[in-house]
């Protein structure tokens, strides 16, 4: 298992993890968004098959207080196919995303939770994460997503 930074061009194959193309524009904004580094995005890699992938806004015009640039990002997501999750991938995407943050001068690093995923919430708080902002809100391909802004310090 590999960790390593997504190339922009490989993009497409991270729809087996998270189909990108139910939603209109979403795969190419977020192929301009690898290009212009406005998103890094992390992937575990198994023998040539991305099996997980961690993606980080160091811009974020939905949530403006999630991102602070070159101070604070935004993870978007965090997500392993089924076959490999409970297997450490998720966390160890996470610890490389802080690891590479850190590299950065990036210090706080803000992720948020749907109200009712408490797997994931237990995962973040395992890894340091707390609550920042409760009872968010945003609209999100045309739905309304609730959840709650966790924050983890880096330093």
């Amino acid at each position: 298992m590999e960790i390593k930074l997504l190339p922009p061009e490989r993009l497409d194959e991270l729809n087996e993890i998270y189909d990108m193309r139910r939603y209109e524009n979403f795969q190419e904004t977020r192929r301009r968004n690898l290009e212009t580094c406005k998103e890094i995005c992390l992937v575990a890699e198994d023998e040539g098959r991305f099996v997980g992938e961690l993606s980080m806004m160091t811009e974020n015009a939905n949530i403006p207080v999630a991102v602070i640039p070159n101070k604070r990002v935004y993870l978007f997501g965090l997500r392993v196919l089924p076959a490999y999750q409970r297997q450490g991938i998720g966390t160890a995407l996470m610890r490389c995303a802080v690891s590479l943050c850190v590299q950065r001068g990036i210090f706080e690093l803000t992720i948020g939770v749907e109200t009712r995923n408490d797997g994931a919430r237990q995962l973040y708080e395992r890894l340091g994460f707390v609550n920042f902002l409760e009872n968010c809100s945003e609209v999100q391909f045309g739905e309304i997503c609730k959840f709650d802004l966790l924050m983890l310090k880096l330093r």
